[in-house]
Parts: structure tokens; sequence; C-alpha cells
């Protein structure tokens, strides 16, 4: 199986929907300038320049003792709610993506997990209104029971036959389970000295069973 590192759902113009039509540094209403390849938009009054960036993010293979993989059913309030997702979100100003990936587990599913490595970066190109660069992280669980929470209404761990039954809300999320089960990801490590001074959740049990 090949690797996919980007995902792609909307058009040409998409960006189009996400600029803004004011100056942030000073108010000035702002004109189109063509800089480079984009057009991106230039205040006439400061000469500040907006740049259109993609929202950078994580997601996690959350692997059980047996190989299995943990999914969460989104909730009907969200976005793609009904659908399936791993555990992610978005990284915070203050956060760093290690520390991103520890806080959104544990609001989704109650883990206090190890991340062992980063599997795939990928472009998501979900639709004209959000495109997101995600880091894909690999890890175990250290302690807790799952239980869901945040934008998760129910967790379920699955294998590679589970797998192709389930109505993901994500294609990049489809492609990594698929990667993971069909033992085509490696993993880079990351830096041993940051995991381990990720604070645990107090008090945080031990690992239950799984099913």
């Amino acid at each position: 199986m090949h690797l996919h590192q980007v995902f792609g759902h909307s058009g040409p113009l998409a960006g189009d929907s996400r600029r803004p039509r004011y100056c942030s540094q000073c108010g000035t209403r702002l004109a189109g300038q063509v800089l480079a390849r984009f057009e991106r938009l230039r205040c006439d009054g400061c000469g500040h320049v907006h740049y259109l960036n993609p929202a950078p993010g994580v997601t996690m293979l959350v692997k059980s003792p047996v190989g299995e993989i943990l999914v969460g059913r989104r909730k009907a309030t969200v976005r793609y709610g009904g659908k399936w997702c791993l555990p992610g979100g978005y990284i915070e100003y203050e956060e760093s993506f290690i520390d991103t990936a520890h806080r959104e587990v544990r609001e989704e599913t109650g883990l206090e997990v190890r991340i062992d490595g980063i599997v795939n970066v990928v472009s998501n190109h979900l639709d004209d209104s959000h495109h997101t660069l995600v880091i894909v992280l690999l890890g175990e669980i250290l302690t807790g029971s799952p239980e869901p929470g945040d934008d998760m209404e129910a967790l379920m761990w699955i294998d590679r036959q589970a797998h192709a039954g389930i109505d993901y809300a994500f294609d990049a999320d489809q492609r990594i389970v698929e990667g993971y089960f069909a033992g085509n990801l490696q993993l880079l490590p990351i830096d041993a000295r940051i995991e381990q001074d990720e604070p645990m959740r107090p008090g945080a049990g031990s690992i239950v069973g799984h099913g």
C-alpha cells in the first residue's frame, strides 16, 4: 500500500472563503495584491501582509496490548457527526505538538498515553473552509479507562477486520489505520526528554481491559 499524505476535498479557490476583510493590525479595509504565487492581502494603511495558513493539528493511533486501535464516534452536534475518527485536535499556541497529543487523547478518551513516535504528516483539504496540517503519532496506554469525552460520544477498539466496516469522518484517518494494520508505517522517534516532562493527570488509574 502506498503512503498517502495529501487529502483533498476543497476547490482551487478555497482560500477566498477564509480571507479577512479588515487589517488585524490597523483596521483598514483590505485589498488583494498578487504576491509570489498566491493572492495575499496587503493593507493599504500599514502595509501589513495577511498570510493564509493551514491550521496545525495532531492525531494519534492509540494501540492496545494486542495491537488494536482506538477510534471514537463523533457527537451529532459537531462536524462529521456520527462518523468515526482517531483522537486528535488543533495545536494551541502555548503547546508543543506532543503536549497537544496528550491533552486531546486525555479529553476525548480519558487515557494517559506514552507517545512512541511520528508515523506520518498529512495535508487535509477537508473543504473550502478547512485546511489542516496534521502530525500523526503512535502510542500506547499508560493509565486510565477509555471513556468518551469532548467531541466523542463512543469509543471502540478495532482490529484489521473491524476497520474495514468503519464509516470514517476523514480519509486521512482511514488511510492511516490501513497503513498501521498493513505494517507499512515507519516510526520517527520523538524527543524522549519532552515526553518525560509531560505531567500525568492526577488520579489516573490503572489500565483496564478492552473489548
